[in-house]
C-alpha cells in the first residue's frame, strides 16, 4: 500500500468521524497502515501518535506547543515536544524521545521529515514557517 493510499484512508475515516457527528479524541494510524519496512512503534510513539488531533485554526497539536515560532538545533521547551510528537505521528521510525530537546536525534528526524513529507533536496534541519506548515497540515495522525 501506497503512503497517499494511508493517507487516503485516514482523512477519509477522519472526515466520516466528523460527519457522523462522533466526538474525536485522538486518531492513530492502523497498526496495518504501516510501511512494511517501518519497526513496530514503541509505546512512546503510539502515545505520541495518539495525543494529536486536528485542531481548528491551528491543523494538528499534539497538547504541547500551538504556535509556530522558529525552532532550531539547541532550543529546549514545549515547542521541541510539540515537534518531536508530530514527526514520529508522521511514522518517523528513527530514535526520536519526546524530551523537548532539540539535538541530534531531532535534527535527524526534522531533516528526515523535510526530505520525505516536504521534497528538500536539502533539508535544512530548521522548523520555520514552512516547516510548521507542513507538520500542521500533512502529519499522517
Amino acid at each position: 500500500m501506497t503512503t497517499m493510499n494511508i493517507r487516503q484512508r485516514i482523512t477519509t475515516g477522519l472526515v466520516s468521524a466528523a460527519f457522523l457527528g462522533g466526538t474525536l479524541v485522538a486518531v492513530a494510524p492502523a497498526a496495518s497502515a504501516a510501511p512494511a519496512t517501518a519497526p513496530a512503534a514503541s509505546s512512546a510513539g503510539v502515545s505520541a501518535a495518539r495525543s494529536c488531533l486536528m485542531t481548528p485554526g491551528i491543523g494538528y497539536y499534539c497538547r504541547y506547543y500551538k504556535g509556530t515560532a522558529y525552532t532550531d538545533f539547541g532550543d529546549r521547551g514545549n515547542k521541541v515536544k510539540e515537534i518531536q510528537a508530530l514527526i514520529k505521528a508522521s511514522h518517523y521510525s528513527g530514535r526520536l524521545a519526546i524530551d523537548g530537546v532539540f539535538g541530534n536525534d531531532t535534527l535527524k528526524a526534522v531533516k528526515w521529515y523535510q526530505k520525505r513529507w516536504m521534497g528538500d533536496r536539502t533539508p535544512d534541519g530548521i522548523v520555520g514557517p514552512k516547516t510548521w506548515k507542513s507538520l500542521r497540515w500533512d502529519c499522517a495522525c
